[in-house]
């Protein structure tokens, strides 16, 4: 998680309630009222914009290290057809209610041990669908997705297609994260949930008043199905009237997607790299500050490269993997990991997380805040499917035994995008597997290298101890990312001793990063010479 401070706030400010939504007659800006302790600060609101970081007893502004304090709780429901509306105030275990805060709506439904929850129903929406400004903006406006994504889903090949409109404000940064796609997708093409998000913005148009030179509304929205879904929540529960209050949705697994297996995306901004020598803009990221601080009222500019800031995360795993791809429209020069001349070497320490306008005073910034850890590594093994087929033949011809794990997804870490394929910003996956040969063991290591970003040998490594192979991997990934896809050698001079590894050339081909399906007879007999 990056720290942030937010413009306004004391330090270590609790929110303690959130209350209605607001926003002046004659303008955009919707914001949320908060009561927050200890009551000293400045404000006591935050724009809507910042909705993925707006939880009870969230701690705003912290200057020392906090636990997740409260009642943490896991429960799967049935579905939400049986939910029932309440207001806060009609809680059992809110003993005093906070002004605004006791009027707004929860859910309230019953669980096993029959407990009674009471979940806000701003906080199901943040965990659903406020991911981001973007996101959490559009919520108030229904019609909006229609004008500005165009979505055809072909039933018989199993493939949905969005196209993003040139007037389309979601931040591009986004469309290079997985995980962004799949929750966009989800949105857009799932009836139900779609009917959910945009449930939002008609309630407020139903039932919104206009007061004096405002527009005051308290939140609510029709909720998804959510059949047999996971919940992972913190709170108070209170074994007098077993009832629980809900303060944040930490996860939800098991989500029902239902949606094509391949959606693809279009922009007009995606480019895809070709071979050159020319830059292509920023490739490592600017120096981060090691804080940022938040004005979410000053306007925010579109001249900088959007910086995302990693709020607390919430885990989210669908229960079917969908892959999504990125389709470009236009190449551009493969800049091989150098930096534009003209990009800042530092990111802006002053930024803002408000819509960007040509006349914004501060840097942009926007959230990110979803883990999504949704089993999708089968989708990638046909990337692999050469290597594979060379395992087999070493198993086969040369009498090799071959155990191979599961494949992994290279993990992210900051001011690096080697985790991503740039063909298409999905993952890149590693694949490990174990080949003993006259008694020895051997585990060899291959990285996805099919969007030809950089020529990387396949290694073989003999391990001093060789049983113990993953608890190695995650250090491995780290190095081989931060050396910008290179094999960390001194590192493995340390785990096999300075002559037990070695790197096997893919054989030459037609298109870098691949090999032919011809070839592999050769390579696999490269690989036994090794051996």
């Amino acid at each position: 998680m990056d720290k942030f401070r937010i413009k306004g706030f004391s330090d270590d400010s609790v929110i303690h309630g959130i209350g209605s939504l607001f926003r002046r007659i004659d303008g955009p800006r919707w914001f949320v009222n908060l009561n927050t302790l200890p009551i000293k600060s400045e404000r006591s609101y935050l724009t809507l914009s910042q909705a993925p970081i707006m939880a009870r007893q969230r701690v705003l502004n912290s200057r020392t290290e906090y636990s997740k304090k409260g009642y943490h709780k896991s429960f799967i429901i049935n579905n939400t057809h049986d939910w029932k509306v309440a207001k806060v105030k009609e809680c059992p275990i809110i003993k005093k209610y906070q002004k605004g805060d006791s009027e707004q709506y929860c859910f309230t439904f019953q669980i096993a041990e029959g407990i009674t929850v009471y979940l806000p129903q701003f906080e199901l929406a943040r965990a659903l669908f406020l991911h981001d400004g973007y996101l959490s903006r559009t919520a108030m406006m229904p019609d909006t997705l229609q004008a500005e994504f165009d979505v055809i889903v072909n039933k018989s090949t199993g493939v949905a297609s969005i196209d993003v409109m040139p007037s389309c404000t979601y931040k591009i940064d986004y469309f290079n994260e997985p995980g962004c796609r799949r929750l966009l997708s989800w949105i857009l093409i799932n009836k139900n949930v779609r009917r959910s998000y945009e449930s939002i913005g008609r309630y407020q148009l139903l039932e919104g008043k206009n007061r004096g030179q405002y527009r005051v509304w308290d939140f609510k929205f029709y909720p998804p199905t959510l059949s047999k879904t996971r919940f992972s929540v913190k709170g108070w529960f209170d074994s007098n009237s077993n009832s629980m209050f809900v303060h944040e949705i930490e996860g939800l697994s098991d989500i029902p997607i239902d949606l094509p297996e391949l959606v693809l995306f279009s922009h007009p901004e995606f480019t895809k790299p070709i071979s050159g020598k020319g830059n292509a803009g920023y490739a490592a990221g600017a120096e981060r500050p090691e804080e940022h601080n938040i004005d979410d009222e000053a306007s925010a500019s579109t001249d900088n490269k959007t910086i995302i800031i990693r709020a607390p995360s919430i885990t989210m795993l669908f229960d079917k993997p969908v892959q999504t791809i990125k389709v470009a429209q236009k190449s551009r020069i493969n800049s091989n990991g150098k930096q534009d001349d003209g990009a800042p070497e530092t990111a802006s320490k002053d930024v803002s997380t408000d819509e960007t306008t040509t006349t914004g005073e501060l840097p942009n910034a926007d959230w990110g805040n979803i883990d999504d850890q949704t089993d999708d590594s089968h989708l990638y093994l046909s990337k692999f499917d050469c290597f594979f087929k060379m395992l087999e033949l070493l198993e086969v011809e040369h009498g090799c035994e071959v155990l191979i794990y599961p494949l992994r997804k290279l993990p992210k870490i900051p001011r690096c995008k080697k985790h991503l394929l740039t063909t298409d910003a999905n993952p890149r996956c590693l694949a490990v597997a174990k080949v003993v040969s006259g008694g020895t063991t051997y585990h060899v290591v291959e990285v996805d290298t099919s969007d030809a970003d950089k020529a990387l040998s396949t290694i073989l490594l003999k391990l001093k101890n060789p049983v113990n192979i993953e608890e190695y991997l995650f250090e491995i990934e780290i190095r081989l990312l931060k050396k910008s896809l290179g094999w960390p050698k001194k590192y493995f001079d340390f785990l096999c001793g300075v002559d037990n590894h070695k790197g096997v050339r893919h054989p030459n081909s037609r298109h870098q990063g691949l090999v032919n399906s011809d070839d592999i007879d050769k390579w696999t007999k490269s690989f036994f010479k090794k051996l």
